[in-house]
This record gives structure tokens, sequence and C-alpha cells, in this order.
């Protein structure tokens, strides 16, 4: 072998074991620099309050600051599309809800992403049940008798939500409506926060909501009242609150809830990946976490990065055919 040649394989093996050094110490020293948490909603929703909890924990974990950035708009789009531009190196992430991921493919005919190309899954964070909040001042007392007040005033009852195709607060319902043959007004909004707070005023009649983290202060000042949860059994948080099924109109395409998880844009590199799965981890397995999820009446969620992405593209089948059985069409 002449010399040439062999100078050139032994400097592409130099490059080759350099890069890989560089990766490794890359993944070891990350973060050295604060990292910013997109959030696609509003300040004081579900997907909020569960970000900045994680934020907080997972910076002490990590042993840099996170911080959170509300990009709200489009149901979740706006802040799922800026994500998907980012840089790669793991100083932009994206807590974000099922919405984005198995209900917006299914729901909108264009949109700036490809849920199951566009991102890096790190690991879900939470699940949690979904909540029909009323104002105070309505007359309905039960789930049932809410379902006759709106038979008796076609049109006249309105319910808030996060956005136009809003899994919690937007499908839910519009799966109530069509079960139970209501006709109700859709308002949207760009986050559950300013629905609640309509709510509460008095302008609209109720909001479905995952979790219990955007009406907590209000149920604790009795300015809104919860009729039924999702789910095949009660909330912890709220024992006294029937399920669909126990208030008389099943909703089992929602008995998993609202899911959550942490993802990061196209090309994450894989040591950086493990490196905040591992850390999440953590999180989810911390007891002051799990007391802070606990109050919002949500559920830790744990999987690998591989296992997360396989439950992000089964979600965005299973939730096509819901849609599809629901007379939902895409926009």
């Amino acid at each position: 072998m002449c010399s040439k040649l062999r100078w050139l394989i032994a400097a592409i093996v130099s490059a080759g074991c350099l890069a890989a050094i560089s990766m490794e110490t890359l993944a070891q020293a990350y973060p050295t620099r604060p990292v910013r948490l997109v959030i696609a909603w509003t300040p004081g929703g579900p997907t909020d309050l569960l970000g900045r909890t994680v934020a907080q924990k997972l910076g002490e974990i990590l042993g840099e600051q996170i911080v959170v950035e509300n990009r709200p708009g489009a149901a979740g789009a706006i802040g799922a599309g800026f994500v998907t531009k980012a840089a790669p190196d793991g100083y932009t992430l994206f807590l974000e809800s099922i919405s984005a991921f198995a209900v917006n493919p299914n729901f909108y005919k264009s949109l700036p992403y490809d849920a199951r190309k566009d991102f890096t899954p790190v690991g879900p964070v939470a699940a949690g049940a979904i909540i029909l909040y009323v104002n105070a001042s309505v007359p309905a007392r039960n789930l049932q008798e809410l379902i006759a007040l709106a038979k008796s005033k076609p049109g006249a009852l309105s319910f808030g939500s996060a956005g136009t195709g809003h899994y919690a607060t937007h499908i839910a319902p519009e799966l109530l409506k069509m079960k139970n043959g209501l006709d109700m007004l859709h308002v949207p909004y760009k986050g559950t926060g300013p629905a609640m707070i309509d709510v509460v005023a008095g302008r609209l009649t109720f909001v479905m909501s995952a979790g219990i983290g955007a009406a907590k202060p209000f149920l604790e000042s009795g300015k809104v009242r919860p009729l039924a949860v999702t789910g095949e059994k009660r909330s912890a948080a709220l024992p006294d609150v029937p399920t669909f099924a126990e208030a008389g109109s099943p909703l089992p395409e929602m008995n998993a809830g609202a899911w959550f998880g942490l993802l990061g844009p196209p090309g994450l590199p894989r040591d950086i990946v493990v490196k905040l799965n591992q850390s999440l981890a953590q999180v989810l397995a911390a007891p002051d976490f799990l007391a802070r999820l606990a109050a919002l009446n949500l559920d830790p969620m744990t999987m690998t990065p591989e296992a997360f992405t396989h439950f992000i593209n089964a979600a965005v089948e299973t939730w096509g055919q819901i849609l599809r059985r629901a007379n939902i069409t895409p926009q």
C-alpha cells in the first residue's frame, strides 16, 4: 500500500474517531447554557402548567435553567412548526399534548409539520383524565341535566376550546354532541386558560379540560363545577365526580385521557436524546414532582424514545379512525 493511501485511511479513521469523541463529549457536557422549552398554548392551560413544572425539575437535574416560551395559535401548529425549524442541538425542546400529534394530522388538510417525521421523540411525561366544568350558575347539577338543558335550548349553550381540533377541549365536546344529538356553539381560543376564564365569567356554558390545573383556583372558589370525568374509574382528585359512563353518556374513545410528551427538532443527536430521556426518568421518579402531578390530576408516563415514537405513530392511526367514525372531517 502506498504511503499516500495509508495516510488517507489513517486520516479518515482519525476523523471518525474525533467525530465520535466530539459527539460523546457534547452529550456529556450538555447543556452548557439555558434550554428553551416551547409550549404551543397560552399560559394558564394544562400544557403550560405541566410544562413549567417539568421545566423547573428537569432544569435542576440537568444543571441548567429551562426557560418556557409560549407560542400559541392554530391548535398548536404554530409552536410545533417553530420547533421543527430549530437547530437540532438540544437547546430547543417541545412539550406537547396528544392534539398536535394524533388529532391535528387527521383534522387538518394542511399542517406545517409531519407528526411522524418532523420531531425527535424523547419520552412521554404524563396523562390525565378530561373533565367537564360548567359555570357555577348553570342550573344543571349533573351531566344528564346539562344534556337535557342543551336539548331544550338548541344553539343556546356554548363551550370553549383551546383551539379548533384540540383533543380535550374541542374533540371531546364534539363527540359528546354527536352521541347525544346536541346543538351547542363552539368558541375557539388560543389556549384553555382564556376559555376557562370566560366560563368563570359566564360568557361560556362549559369547557372540557385535561387535569384540574387550569380549573383549580375556580374549583376552590366555587366558580366552576365539575360534572363528569373521562376514564374507566373516578379521579382520585375528584372522587365525588362520576365518570361519563356513570353519568349516563359513555365516551370510551376518551378513556385514555390526554397525554403529554417531550420532543426535540428532527435530527436531535442520539446521545442527547438518551441523556434527556434518562433525566426525564429521574424527574418522573422524584417525590416532589409526583406530588405536583397529583395536584394537577395527572399520572406519570415513562417510555424509551423508541417506544414513544411507536406510540405516537399508533396514535395517529387510531385517532384517524375515531374521527372518521365520528364524521369529523378534515378542515
